[in-house]
């Protein structure tokens, strides 16, 4: 959900706020003292590592503050800054600091593969992070835990939970009940609308469902209260912290750490409180959503694993797999959607092609999720809009669980490495114009989807996203039913702009503010 990348804009700004004010105060002061102390540590360790290591190229680093300044662009977002810097100057592995912090940059599909996939146990490791160690209750999440015995099998749990719950029948089910209701408010538009409300709607609905069991209202305030705070997650995590870059600040948080502190308060809240009405009421003879699916997986597993893994799986842990759903289920997806929305409306004869396929295959029934091998092209205007509308451009950070080589450079243990999917997934020597939406480059000569090893917008190797195989099916089934229902246009004399959103967060790659017209077919 967060990365370290997403400090540098706001964060820039942020640190020389901070370093004027301590400027001003006492040379005693706690607060000069720490940024003192942690502009030594990060010199030194800085000075300590280029000796030891043929460390990957990269900018220089100024002592406290790393590379920081040079990342703040309100032009130009930092990951497509790393491609341009990678084909001008320094290469596909470049090294950056965040403040004293060492972390490496991935820009190309052959250094990603040598790191993830070929060297997959040795790059496994999540970096901590305090703001996410504590928005994950520490570090208890799927997304967030370090490469363990009690990840695996947490993991496991969870991958258990979701083949049954986010798939199949069930799976369509609940999106054609949830669709019933959206649609309806988008069909009542009377012109055009952002349609960024009516997507996070349909995806906060269904995960709702799958989670929970509950079925609510479009307008229940609980549900509408809990999209509100992810909606500020996005807008706090986006410009990142400044206390992950100097940890010892959280101890003088600014007012926005405080605030996201509040908004996660609201939303663990919101969560420990349907998963104690399911422990209240639980039977492993009436398993009725994914939260009791986990449960009972839990339950198994103590009767099955050590003592020793088993006292790392608390509820602490289930509590923090069944967030990790909620969340994966609802924050790219419905971003997804901004994009594929925005893409088809801009290119009427992709849109039209897609119907017409959906048509031929349903007739007049709604697309359902057996549906989905017979629908190559609609799959394809998903997999072109998960490339080129990649939500989360550098993914999560990795961390280095030995020391090890990538693109020839040393790596050291413990390095935060990152992959830039965007400059992957744009690539001029894979994608042809790759700045163009063209679904048809995921089609063979006949007609059908094609592997292209290099599409890898769920990242790959050991922390690939969990919720891929869950992710496709659900957001095809999705697309599919919008457009067996309408037809999406641009309103009239508004002109297509594709461009990304450069002010939405270093780390979220999102389409700029527009409306749509929707048209019942």
């Amino acid at each position: 959900m967060s990365d370290l990348l997403t400090t540098v804009r706001a964060s820039c700004r942020e640190a020389l706020v901070t370093v004027k004010d301590v400027s001003h105060r006492a040379p005693g002061s706690p607060t000069t003292q720490a940024l003192l102390v942690g502009a030594l540590v990060g010199f030194l360790a800085y000075k300590a590592t280029q000796k030891r290591y043929r460390l990957p190229p990269g900018p220089f680093a100024l002592p406290l503050l790393g590379n920081v300044l040079s990342m703040a662009d309100a032009k130009e977002a930092f990951y497509v800054k790393l491609r341009r810097w990678a084909k001008e100057k320094y290469g596909p592995v470049i090294t950056v600091y965040l403040g004293p912090i060492l972390c490496v940059f991935l820009n190309d599909a052959d250094v990603a593969t040598e790191a993830l996939v070929k060297k997959g146990e040795d790059f496994a490791g999540r970096p901590f992070l305090h703001s996410m160690d504590v928005f994950t209750e520490g570090s208890k999440s799927i997304a967030f835990a370090d490469y363990s015995p009690a990840w695996k099998l947490q993991r496991k749990i969870a991958m258990q939970a979701l083949r049954h719950y986010m798939s199949g029948k069930y799976l369509e089910k609940v999106v054609h009940q949830v669709m019933d209701m959206v649609s309806d408010k988008m069909a009542a538009e009377p012109g055009a609308f952002d349609p960024h409300l009516y997507n996070s709607s349909l995806m906060f609905h269904i995960i709702a469902i799958i989670c929970f069991g509950e079925v609510k209202a479009y307008d229940d305030p609980e549900l509408n209260g809990i999209r509100e705070i992810f909606d500020k997650f996005s807008s706090e995590i986006g410009n990142g912290f400044f206390e992950d870059v100097f940890p010892p600040l959280r101890y003088w948080p600014t007012k926005k750490y405080t605030r996201f502190m509040g908004y996660l308060q609201g939303f663990l809240d919101y969560l420990y409180k349907n998963i104690d009405q399911h422990r209240a009421s639980f039977s492993p003879d009436n398993i009725q959503d994914l939260t009791d699916s986990i449960l009972l997986a839990q339950s198994e597993a103590a009767r099955e694993e050590s003592a020793e893994v088993m006292a790392m799986l608390t509820d602490q842990h289930v509590g923090q797999t069944i967030s990790d759903m909620f969340q994966a289920g609802v924050d790219t997806s419905r971003r997804t959607l901004d994009c594929v929305l925005l893409y088809i409306a801009g290119h009427p004869d992709i849109q039209k092609r897609a119907q017409e396929e959906i048509d031929s295959v349903t007739g007049s029934r709604m697309p359902g999720t057996g549906d989905r091998h017979k629908l190559p092209f609609t799959q394809a205007v998903l997999y072109e809009t998960l490339r080129l509308g990649v939500v989360v451009p550098t993914a999560l950070p990795h961390k280095t669980l030995c020391d090890t080589t990538v693109g020839g450079y040393d790596i050291p243990k413990d390095t935060m490495v990152f992959v830039n999917q965007w400059a992957i997934l744009h690539d001029p020597k894979t994608w042809d114009q790759p700045e163009e939406f063209r679904p048809e480059r995921f089609l063979d000569d006949q007609g059908n989807l094609k592997k292209i090893d290099c599409w890898t917008p769920f990242s790959a190797g050991r922390r690939a996203c969990l919720g891929e195989t869950v992710a496709k099916p659900e957001l095809l089934l999705i697309l599919a039913c919008l457009l067996k229902r309408f037809t999406i246009s641009l309103p009239e004399g508004a002109v297509y702009d594709p461009e990304y959103n450069v002010a939405a967060g270093l780390t979220i790659h999102a389409p700029k503010p527009y409306k749509v017209v929707v048209h019942k077919r």
